[in-house]
């Protein structure tokens, strides 16, 4: 090998010790993949954002000066910070769509209270109190609900109380679409919870929303950026096909982008995995806690704050055993191992209640359950391999747009020492090796062996200026079954 300088004399004859330096990539680790966390959803009639446009979201009061308090983007993002460290986060600003419906329920008081006390009302799981004095009457205690309700600026309902009835509050959603079906109205969801005496409390959950925003060019606008989470807060089949659509033109070759794409649920067991069979698509992760008073699109994005979180610090590490913040345990969702494995098979994720009410995070699962011609897979079953193969493509596309490939000339091996812009399939090979080491060294790939002794570096036979590289990558597995047999016998 010969030591080429670049500003040592060739012709020095004098004593002298030259020491020269000069700053080159080895390529010997992995350029590490920034995350971004994108959250689409909309903002209040009030504000005026740059729709179908991408937006760095610096912190909770920027998210209220731009959509709004109570908005549904505000409500996402909060969600979002309270788990995701310091990855930033982008929101997606959408508009309400032109025949969207508001979602809408009632709350109706009836009697006069007996005895002091307070009403607690629960709004997606936000606790709003109202203080009842005895004596107070029914009309009266519904303008204090409907004052409540209107004073807390973070809920994502307005209230009013109804003229004809003037015992019964209306509450509706902020904004319209099939989404604000998923906030819950309840009474007295602690145990240390009371109607006052005298009263009686009627709830007419939120319901009849109607049309969510179309997504179709807002996810066409993503760019070159990479985001790496994706927060979709809804769940009707024509939002999730547009998902499942931008996943597709995501990974294409030429873009290079792949997502996980998070989404929430709260119905039950039996209806998710019904919803599931519709969907097969490993850029949707449909993250449940059945029967939680937290709305779905607020667990999807409260899971992607900790997911990114963790993908930051330890890349593709599961994402087990982690609470999801914020999110309260659900009724329907204490599920047996035989339940879980159902869920699972059928392309679900899980979730665990803890004692404490909160929820931590079980197995993350795509929606991927078969191939395009319909054969049963599980090649992207577990969540956790995209960001295992964003993590590799981000280092791939970086390592190769970087020196020396940046102003190479490609050279045969073996042809000849050649200028030190030449660039020959071994040098690729040997830039790839470099980058298998450091991915087994992260865990991210096994069997280094197998895929150093399978890479193939080459020029292409009919274009002299391309070299095609094969990296035959054995991904590792997250740990979920350790089987342990003990075998025992009384000794005669």
């Amino acid at each position: 090998m010969s030591i080429t300088f670049n500003l040592v004399p060739t012709t020095a004859a004098a004593s002298q010790v030259f020491v020269e330096q000069e700053a080159v990539s080895r390529g010997n680790s992995s350029p590490v993949i920034p995350h971004k966390i994108l959250v689409i959803g909309q903002y209040d009639s009030g504000k005026s954002p740059v729709v179908d446009t991408p937006q760095l979201v610096l912190d909770l009061d920027d998210a209220w000066t731009r959509y709004g308090r109570g908005s549904l983007l505000s409500r996402l993002l909060e969600s979002v910070f309270k788990g995701r460290g310091s990855v930033p986060v982008y929101a997606l600003p959408v508009a309400d769509d032109a025949a969207g419906v508001q979602a809408a329920g009632t709350i109706t008081v009836t009697g006069t209270a007996t005895a002091d006390g307070t009403l607690a009302i629960y709004i997606g799981g936000k606790r709003v109190t109202v203080a009842v004095s005895n004596g107070d009457v029914q009309n009266d205690i519904a303008t204090a609900i409907a004052a409540a309700i209107t004073a807390d600026l973070d809920v994502p309902v307005t209230a009013v109380v109804n003229g004809a009835t003037l015992n019964e509050v209306d509450v509706t959603v902020r904004w319209k679409g099939e989404s604000g079906n998923q906030i819950k109205l309840e009474v007295n969801m602690l145990e240390t919870d009371e109607t006052p005496a005298g009263l009686t409390i009627a709830i007419v959950d939120l319901a009849g929303g109607a049309t969510n925003p179309v997504l179709d060019t807002a996810l066409g606008n993503l760019g070159d950026t990479w985001y790496t989470e994706i927060v979709c807060p809804y769940l009707d089949a024509t939002s999730l096909a547009a998902i499942k659509t931008a996943g597709v033109a995501r990974v294409d070759p030429g873009v290079k982008r792949p997502f996980v794409g998070l989404v929430g649920y709260t119905d039950t067991k039996a209806n998710l995995i019904s919803k599931l069979g519709s969907l097969n698509t490993e850029w949707i992760t449909i993250v449940p806690v059945h029967g939680s008073s937290i709305p779905g699109f607020e667990i999807a994005a409260a899971t992607a704050g900790i997911f990114a979180k963790v993908q930051e610090a330890t890349p593709g590490r599961p994402v087990k055993n982690q609470t999801i913040p914020g999110v309260l345990a659900g009724s329907g969702n204490i599920l047996t191992y035989t339940d879980r494995d159902t869920i699972v098979k059928a392309g679900g994720s899980h979730t665990y209640n803890q004692e404490d009410g909160s929820v931590t995070i079980g197995d993350l699962v795509t929606t991927r359950t078969q191939t395009d011609a319909g054969a049963d897979t599980d090649d992207w079953r577990f969540t956790i391999i995209i960001p295992n193969l964003q993590f590799k493509i981000y280092a791939l596309e970086n390592t190769f747009l970087a020196s020396p490939f940046d102003k190479a000339v490609v050279l045969a091996d073996g042809g000849g020492v050649g200028p030190t812009y030449a660039v020959r399939p071994s040098t690729v090979k040997a830039y790839a090796i470099s980058l298998v080491n450091d991915w087994v060294e992260r865990g991210l790939s096994t069997s280094r062996k197998t895929i150093v002794d399978g890479i193939v570096s080459e020029i292409d036979a009919s274009n002299p200026g391309r070299i095609n590289l094969l990296i035959p990558d054995v991904p590792s597995a997250g740990l979920r079954i350790l089987a342990a047999k003990l075998e025992w016998a009384f000794l005669v």
